[in-house]
C-alpha cells in the first residue's frame, strides 16, 4: 500500500469545495494559472487543498481530470451535496483511495486494534505502519497534521479556536461516525480527549449505496461472497460503514429480498454466502437511487 501524507495543507474539506472545484475543472482550468485563487475565490493553500481533496474523493485523477463519479454526482445528480447518500458515497470513495492513506488504514486497520482512542494512539498507529512499510519517517507536525484533519473531516473542532460556521461544513460531520467523548487521566485530574467509533445497523445508509460498494470492491461478475469478507475484508462494506454482524446481515437479506434477480443470501451449516446471481451495472443502482 502507498503511504503518504500531507498534501490537504492542513484545511478539512468543505461540503463546497468539492462543487466549485468540480466546476474549475469543467471550465477546462488549472490549479496552477496564476488566476486559479481567483476563479475559486480562496487562497493559494486552499487552492492547493481544494486540487487534493478533489483527487482523494475520485472526483478528478492524478491528471486533473474528471473521473465518471465525479461528473455522476455534480452534473445533476446531487452537486450541493444535499443527500447523506452522496456523504456515503464520498466517504467510500476516500476510503478506497489509498493516496490518502490515513483514511483507508484507520477503517481497515486501526479499528481492528480499537474503537476508543486518543488523537496520540493514532499518530502512534500511522507511526508503526510507516514503519513497517520500510520508508522513512515523516515529522511529528506531518502526522499530527494529518490526524487532526482526519479527525476534522467527521467531527467539529471544539477547542473554542475554530470558527463555528466553517466547522459545520466539515464535509463529512452529518455522517456521524466518530464521536469525540471526554474521559479523566489515571490521576483523575486531567480531562483527555478521546474518540469512539459505533459499530451500527447503519439505518440511514441506503440499500443502493451498499450494493453499489459491493459490486464496485469485489466485481460485477456472477459471483459468491463469503460473509466473513463482507463483514472484515479490504474495503469491506463492514469495514467501511462500521455496520455490525447482525446490522450487515440485514442489509444483505434486504438487497437479496427487494432485488431477487441480482442478489441471493443464504445459509447452510453455518457458512454464510452472498451471491451476486448476475452480471451487474454498479451505476444501475445509483440511477435507482437518484433516479
Amino acid at each position: 500500500m502507498r503511504i503518504s501524507f500531507s498534501g490537504h495543507e492542513t484545511f478539512v474539506c468543505r461540503q463546497f469545495w468539492l462543487k466549485k472545484g468540480y466546476e474549475h475543472l469543467l471550465a477546462h482550468r488549472s490549479f496552477v494559472d496564476d488566476d486559479a485563487v481567483v476563479h475559486l475565490g480562496v487562497g493559494k493553500n486552499m487552492t492547493t487543498a481544494i486540487k487534493f481533496w478533489l483527487r482523494g474523493f475520485n472526483i478528478a485523477d492524478d491528471h486533473d481530470k474528471i473521473t465518471t463519479f465525479g461528473d455522476y454526482v455534480f452534473s445533476g445528480k446531487d452537486p450541493y451535496l444535499e443527500d447523506s447518500a452522496s456523504l456515503w458515497l464520498l466517504h467510500y470513495m476516500v476510503i478506497n483511495n489509498e493516496r490518502v492513506f490515513i483514511f483507508n488504514s484507520f477503517f481497515n486497520q486501526f479499528l481492528k486494534e480499537k474503537n476508543e482512542f486518543t488523537k496520540p494512539q493514532l499518530i502512534s498507529f500511522l507511526k508503526r505502519k510507516t514503519e513497517e512499510s520500510g520508508i522513512k519517517h515523516f515529522s511529528d507536525k506531518t502526522y499530527g497534521s494529518d490526524a487532526n484533519v482526519f479527525l476534522r473531516t467527521y467531527n467539529r473542532a471544539n477547542d473554542g479556536k475554530a470558527d463555528i460556521e466553517e466547522e459545520t461544513a466539515n464535509l463529512l460531520v452529518e455522517l456521524n461516525l466518530i464521536r469525540p467523548f471526554t474521559r479523566l487521566s489515571l490521576d483523575g485530574k486531567t480531562s483527555i480527549q478521546w474518540f469512539k467509533v459505533i459499530r451500527e445497523s447503519r439505518e440511514n445508509l441506503p440499500r443502493e449505496i451498499l450494493a453499489y460498494a459491493i459490486i464496485n470492491t469485489f466485481g460485477n461478475e456472477v459471483q459468491s461472497l463469503s460473509f466473513k469478507d463482507l463483514l472484515e475484508s479490504v474495503n469491506s462494506p463492514g469495514n467501511i460503514f462500521c455496520l455490525t454482524e447482525k446490522g450487515l446481515e440485514e442489509k444483505l437479506v434486504e438487497l437479496a429480498h427487494v432485488w431477487p434477480l441480482d442478489f441471493n443470501y443464504n445459509e447452510t451449516a453455518g457458512n454464510r454466502v452472498f451471491q451476486i446471481k448476475r452480471e451487474l451495472d454498479k451505476w444501475e443502482f445509483l440511477n435507482r437511487y437518484y433516479g
